[in-house]
């Protein structure tokens, strides 16, 4: 299982993760309220040590079943359980740059550990509560937190399996696949874009994931998708109210209105940007606007490397030269369809596993809906909504498709053995 996030940590401190945590059973249920956030801040202060905190033992959070204890909201973990889960955070549960795989009371879970930033006592615990009623079948997750000193650990479902990049590109076997058929790549393009609609459209307050990558998205047994890490932004306070127009950079830096029928927040250049390359949106890069198009350009890029098996950005040696040439996918999308003739580039750039295996038609309106994913002005993007939609209908579409193929070759191997 890998998780890959790059968050920063105190040096004191040890790591944090997102950790899948097996529920178990209290003496009494921690509620996320003011009292109890505050019992557990405290707590994490007077414990001078991990050691010290892995010795302890009945503490509010060590309760025999934790899954039964979630009907009633996310749990407000002590610093002592999460120690315990993880051997003290020791180095063979690390399964991320900041991730740690745990086990209480024989549940899994995975749990990210970030730099607390403002998120402390009563916002920590309304962040989390409402963070932790989020539901839904293609999200991890989130199981509780607890904030010890400096630090903030978020605590999660884990899954069983292993991240979209790895299943798309194997670094033992090149040019070997894990999603080999092209219903398979469509499936999860969908499940992704549901989970992404879900939280831009179905929760009580409209949430961003702000973090949306291959790494991020987790993939169980079946291959079915779940995103993984949202409310890391949140919880970090990078989103501020979204109900708010869109806005744009000035020379001096500061983030002013420019038309109105969207979302977006005020920002100042001043603002650390924060995310991986080649997924962040040209209005977050250039003047720090968030908004729900910032998913969605993430996702469109997403969508990309489903279709192509290609990466975000790649880098290739330029002939007669030292340095290397950097490739964007968003600027390979952008070319294909300037020509006059995509179709056929289209055939040519789709992943070589799937080894023309597709329908040409449903590829084109696939590479077509991540295209206007990437439009580099935010308003010209779909929402999360029509994103579904349209890919629900390549999915019914290559469906049709997909079983003609398969009633051809059933009628041949017929004719073959009949002879």
């Amino acid at each position: 299982m890998c998780f890959l996030l790059k968050w920063s940590n105190p040096k004191k401190q040890p790591p944090s993760a997102a950790v899948s945590v097996a529920p178990s059973k209290a003496r009494s249920r921690p509620r996320v309220t003011d009292k109890s956030i505050a019992q557990s801040y405290n707590s994490a202060n007077h414990t001078n040590s991990s050691k010290d905190s892995s010795r302890s033992s009945g503490s509010a959070t060590s309760l025999t079943n934790i899954r039964e204890m979630l009907s009633d909201g996310p749990i407000i973990f002590q610093f002592r359980d999460l120690c315990k889960a993880t051997d003290n955070f020791s180095a063979l549960k690390k399964v991320g740059t900041t991730v740690y795989r745990g086990n209480l009371q024989k549940t899994d879970m995975a749990i990210v550990v970030d730099t607390r930033k403002g998120a402390g006592g009563d916002n920590f615990a309304a962040e989390i509560k409402n963070l932790g009623s989020i539901h839904h079948a293609n999200l991890v997750r989130l199981l509780g937190g607890c904030i010890n000193g400096e630090q903030v650990y978020l605590v999660y479902d884990y899954i069983n399996g292993g991240n979209l990049w790895h299943y798309l590109h194997s670094n033992i076997s090149p040019g070997f696949s894990a999603l080999p058929t092209w219903m398979s790549r469509i499936q999860v393009a969908l499940e992704i874009s549901k989970g992404l609609e879900y939280l831009h459209h179905h929760t009580h307050v409209p949430t961003l994931h702000k973090y949306i990558k291959s790494t991020n998205i987790l993939l169980d047994d079946d291959l079915h998708a779940r995103i993984a890490f949202f409310g890391v932004a949140k919880i970090r306070g990078e989103l501020g109210a979204l109900e708010v127009t869109p806005k744009t950079a000035t020379e001096e830096g500061e983030i002013v209105e420019v038309k109105p029928g969207n979302r977006g927040i005020r920002r100042s250049r001043s603002i650390k940007i924060t995310g991986t390359h080649g997924y962040m949106a040209p209005e977050y890069l250039n003047g720090g606007v968030i908004s729900p198009k910032l998913d969605v350009f993430a996702f469109g890029v997403v969508l990309l490397e489903i279709l192509s098996g290609k990466k975000a950005v790649s880098f290739q040696a330029s002939a007669g030269a030292n340095a290397l040439r950097k490739t964007l996918l968003t600027e390979v999308i952008m070319s294909i369809f300037e020509d006059k003739d995509p179709k056929c580039r289209i055939r040519a750039w789709i992943d070589p596993v799937l080894r023309d295996d597709f329908p040409l038609d449903c590829a084109l309106k696939a590479a077509k809906l991540a295209r206007s994913c990437v439009d580099p002005v935010a308003n010209r993007r779909p929402d999360m909504s029509n994103v579904s939609m349209t890919l629900l209908q390549i999915q019914m579409s290559s469906k049709i498709w997909d079983d003609k193929m398969k009633n051809s070759k059933d009628v041949l191997t017929t004719m073959l053995q009949a002879r």
